[in-house]
């Protein structure tokens, strides 16, 4: 039977082979939004990765970290399937910077790997991961890179048509998941219009095994299902010079955490409330090319549930502005930007697991980034110093002054060929919940223990990087080492925390939590990211393009000890059918066991990970489209168990599903 049903999926997948089509098309280079330098991804010393158009239709899922999980160097940080982390190089919480239209995202998902990102990729035109000199546009610290979700709910251009927009529904089996989206732009003159709205539901997941080897959970991963919605209104006044737009987004979202069915289950139940400001003038000063304003107010909730009672409530009230100066070519330089950026924020949480102590914290950074052209050569530099205050409530104040650098070089081989070399020093201030945490929280089933003596972490970064493009083949070789000084590590002590008694021990027969320590220790990252591109057939069908991938990063301390929570070798190959109107693929990972888990953590075993995709256009009209798209993943039915998880022991990632869907443009 499961050959069978494997067959059919097969034969639907390769159908597209039947389907004439013109012949392999030049595809043109790509312009970097995230950066305001206006420069193309092939003129950019800076190592980048961009997900649009159908490609990033056919990724996005209901986390970041699943949406990109695919991507080279990029891991998905999952707490049960209604939270995903984008694990970057190792990297993850606050050394991977989460933006929403290059604001920060004013949530607390860099505060515990259960607490869910607030940005939703479904509405995404475009996905941009970038690291080098250009992170430090956004802030300190991010040495695992920045990854900026673009969408238009603030348009920035005339409106086309009085009325355009999508429609997209899709079905996931894996979990009877259910999500309806839309968008909706228009204008008319001068003014623009956005709308946008979502609802996803979903059930308890399906595993390929028991979540936990002495459960009863049948199959299924239970406390894994979900409901969030959201919608965004939003307008802007668009002139020759200049534009000024506003928008205001709602999110609503309520999802379990693992393991289920016990006594303590744990759901959380998320609000937000954001305002959004963005304006653009064009050449206002002789040296100017543009200036940008952008300014973000946030309202954020959230409450732990316990057995449907409302245990802790974590609020972030949050404010952030930048303004952004594009300069003209001047002394040596062909492009560059000056910035300022502020964040002001007010963090509780109350309730028995009020772990982290009221507090107010506010930074403020100057920023700029430079580059220079020569003919075979460009240099990139970047700069940024920030000041940020954490005062708590009956704490001491700590204050911090990261200072960092960065610079890239680009080489020209050939027209085809380039070698990219980018050295960063990165310093990054503790955060809130590292310097003053104390108490347990059992979301994370922990004991957390901060250290308010924590020091600036330091990180030197030196990365090189090959891009080859000839008509035989296409690679992206990246390879890079981190030296970090006072790395802060949330490690297990090996201590055990008594519930029952309230005490710490060393040995418990009871109902006792593994003891977390913020420490400092300096640590070392090394690893490669690989992508070879290999065309195979083209024909008056169509063409089958091959891919070969690979990543690894390797992290230790310095003093001995294997750092935790790190990705493991991965390696694989796709191949990819296109023409005109279909697109089907073919993808198999391998994932080798990580047996480097660092002190007190389990080891995980290596996988085979077989999932494939495809879609096909109907032009219905002039301007409409219709998108039938189907996803099928983890078809070997693997039980898959992620190592950077905190959940791994006890929640797989999803068995074998189908995901179908459609997606209407007008």
């Amino acid at each position: 039977m499961k050959v069978q049903w494997c067959g059919l999926i097969i034969t639907g997948f390769m159908a597209p082979l039947a389907v004439a089509a013109p012949n392999h098309m030049l595809e043109l280079d790509t312009l970097l939004v995230s950066s305001p330098l206006s420069q193309s991804t092939a003129n950019t010393a800076l190592p980048v990765s961009i997900l649009s158009g159908d490609e990033l239709r056919m990724k996005a899922s209901s986390t970041i970290g699943e949406t990109l999980s695919s991507e080279p160097g990029i891991t998905n940080q999952s707490f049960g399937p209604g939270v995903g982390q984008p694990v970057i190089r190792g990297q993850t919480g606050s050394r991977v910077h989460v933006l929403q239209n290059g604001l920060g995202n004013m949530d607390v998902s860099s505060l515990s790997p259960d607490h869910s990102n607030s940005t939703e990729p479904l509405w995404a035109e475009r996905i941009e991961v970038l690291r080098g000199p250009a992170t430090l546009l956004y802030g300190s610290g991010a040495i695992g890179g920045v990854v900026n979700v673009l969408d238009n709910r603030i348009p920035e251009k005339i409106a086309d048509s009085l009325f355009s927009g999508a429609f997209e529904q899709r079905y996931n089996t894996v979990n009877e998941g259910k999500s309806t989206a839309f968008k909706i732009d228009g204008g008319k003159g001068a003014f623009a219009w956005h709308l946008d709205g979502l609802y996803r539901d979903s059930n308890n997941q399906n595993i390929s095994d028991y979540a936990v080897s002495d459960t009863k959970d049948d199959g299924y991963l239970l406390n894994s299902n979900s409901r969030a919605k959201s919608g965004t209104a939003g307008f802007s006044i668009v002139g020759d010079k200049a534009f000024i737009g506003f928008s205001a987004n709602h999110l609503e979202n309520n999802y379990g955490v693992p393991p289920g069915d016990e006594p303590g289950e744990v759901r959380i139940d998320q609000k937000q409330n954001r305002y959004d400001m963005k304006a653009e003038i064009k050449e206002p000063l002789p040296f100017a090319e543009k200036i940008r304003i952008r300014l973000g107010y946030n309202d954020y909730q959230h409450t732990e549930l316990e057995d449907g009672s409302a245990g802790t409530v974590f609020n972030n009230e949050g404010f952030v502005s930048r303004i952004e100066l594009s300069q003209k070519p001047w002394a040596i330089f062909d492009h560059g930007v000056l910035g300022l950026q502020t964040n002001n924020s007010e963090f509780s949480a109350i309730g028995e697991e009020a772990v982290i102590p009221k507090s107010k914290i506010d930074s403020f950074g100057f920023f700029t980034v430079q580059d220079i052209h020569t003919q075979h050569l460009v240099y990139e530099l970047g700069m940024r110093v920030e000041k940020q205050w954490i005062d708590p409530e009956g704490l001491s104040e700590k204050s911090h002054t990261p200072v960092s650098f960065s610079t890239s070089a680009l080489w020209k081989v050939s027209d085809e060929d380039s070698i990219k070399l980018t050295f960063s020093r990165s310093e990054r201030a503790p955060d809130i919940q590292e310097l003053f945490s104390n108490g347990v929280h059992h979301a994370t089933e922990s004991y957390e223990i901060g250290n308010p003596d924590l020091k600036k972490e330091v990180s030197h970064n030196i990365e090189l990087g090959f891009h080859i493009d000839h008509d035989l083949f296409q690679a992206d070789i990246n390879l890079y080492q981190n030296w970090v000084k006072d790395y802060i590590n949330q490690t297990n002590s090996g201590q055990l925390f008594d519930l029952n008694t309230e005490t710490f021990v060393s040995t418990c027969t009871g109902n006792c939590l593994p003891v977390f320590n913020a420490e400092q220790r300096d640590a070392e990252f090394q690893g490669f990211e690989a992508q070879v591109n290999i065309p195979i057939l083209s024909t008056r069908y169509g063409y089958l393009d091959s891919e070969l991938f690979a990543d690894y990063v390797r992290g230790r301390f310095s003093d001995g000890g294997d750092i935790p929570r790190m990705p493991p070798l991965r390696y694989g190959a796709q191949l990819s059918w296109k023409n005109s109107r279909w697109m089907s693929s073919i993808r198999m990972t391998r994932a080798e066991e990580q047996d480097n888990p660092g002190d007190n953590e389990t080891k995980t075993d290596g996988y085979w990970l077989l999932n494939m995709t495809a879609n096909y256009h109907l032009n219905m009209a002039e301007n409409s489209d219709i998108m039938l798209f189907a996803k099928a993943n983890n078809l070997l039915d693997q039980d898959i168990r992620s190592s950077v998880s905190f959940l791994r022991d006890r929640a797989p990632e999803a068995g074998r599903g189908v995901e179908i869907g459609l997606r209407m443009t007008f």
